[in-house]
């Protein structure tokens, strides 16, 4: 499949609007239960709760979401109030990893036993551009993350400057990402238990297509077709990266997508299984901030981009 054209934006439309238990929700993904039954799941970087729902056979069905007060959770760091969730996802194991943007952290629970399993502090070690925000309280930090093979995490920095960072446990090298290389469906995330830290252990900086169509990096997301996918608040736009190379470089873009007649800040970025686009919108209120998106763009049958 060739690229499409960054100066001419297929657009897709909204199939679907559902309203989120939420408010700002900043984060969206799938995750498969120990019982094999696929969930949506939604976190908010307001209030230490992670809300869910069983995915519908069609769209016309009603939704009943659940809700998990993470705050409570047995040796949890997040505050209850204003923890700063900015990203979610969950391995094949059914449990979750939630992104803290300040101080950068994640921490991995398991829902069954209401207890964080890991806590992570991610470091970028150094005294370049990017390592100077990363430390600065102020400055720009996670937005959006994937699981990769070996217990490694793949981040998005938000802006100033946006990038891609690979982390991991200090002295492990770097593998970055190419197609279908993600951490595969129902495999478990492999990671120590308990306090620990990662380290970057490489940058990819977005290429001239890529930053001009991606004014800043909102959210991660691999989709059927195995590819990464990155969604853009201020651009209101996803885009399809190329394969990451180990040891960083330049995120290329694949192809865009522009939003159309999004009303809300587009925060969370997740697939369903035929590969539309389902994106969360940052909104004070919880109503109308997810929607279903057409065509499909991440068809697990597409030929290679």
């Amino acid at each position: 499949m060739p690229p499409t054209n960054p100066d001419k934006h297929d657009r897709l439309r909204i199939s679907r609007v559902v309203d989120v238990p939420l408010r700002e929700v900043s984060g969206i993904c799938l995750r498969r239960g120990r019982d094999r039954q696929m969930s949506l799941l939604a976190v908010g970087d307001r209030a230490a709760k992670v809300v869910w729902i069983s995915l519908p056979e069609s769209d016309d069905e009603s939704l009943d979401w659940q809700t998990k007060n993470i705050g409570t959770f047995t040796d949890s760091d997040l505050a209850g109030d204003d923890p700063q969730i900015e990203a979610v996802c969950a391995d094949g194991a059914g449990r979750v990893l939630l992104l803290q943007e300040w101080p950068p952290r994640v921490e991995l629970v398991d829902f069954e036993m209401s207890q964080t399993l890991a806590s992570i502090e991610l470091h970028v070690e150094g005294n370049d551009e990017i390592a100077v925000s990363w430390a600065d309280p102020a400055g720009s930090h996670g937005e959006g993350m994937v699981l990769l093979p070996g217990g490694h995490l793949l981040v998005a920095k938000e802006k100033d400057p946006a990038a891609l960072i690979e982390f991991g446990p200090p002295g492990s090298r770097s593998q970055g990402l190419t197609r279908g290389g993600a951490l595969a469906a129902g495999d478990r995330w492999v990671v120590a238990e308990g306090k620990q830290e990662f380290v970057g252990l490489a940058t990819w900086l977005p290429g001239r297509a890529l930053a001009k169509a991606c004014k800043d990096l909102s959210d991660l997301e691999i989709g059927p077709d195995g590819c990464l996918y990155l969604l853009s608040d201020q651009s209101e736009s996803i885009a399809r990266i190329d394969d990451l190379s180990p040891g960083g470089g330049t995120a290329a873009l694949g192809a865009v997508w522009r939003l159309e007649n999004i009303e809300g800040k587009p925060e969370g970025l997740a697939f369903t299984a035929e590969g539309r686009a389902v994106v969360a919108l940052d909104k004070p209120k919880t109503r109308k901030n997810l929607v279903l998106l057409n065509p499909p763009i991440a068809t697990a049958n597409a030929a290679q981009p």
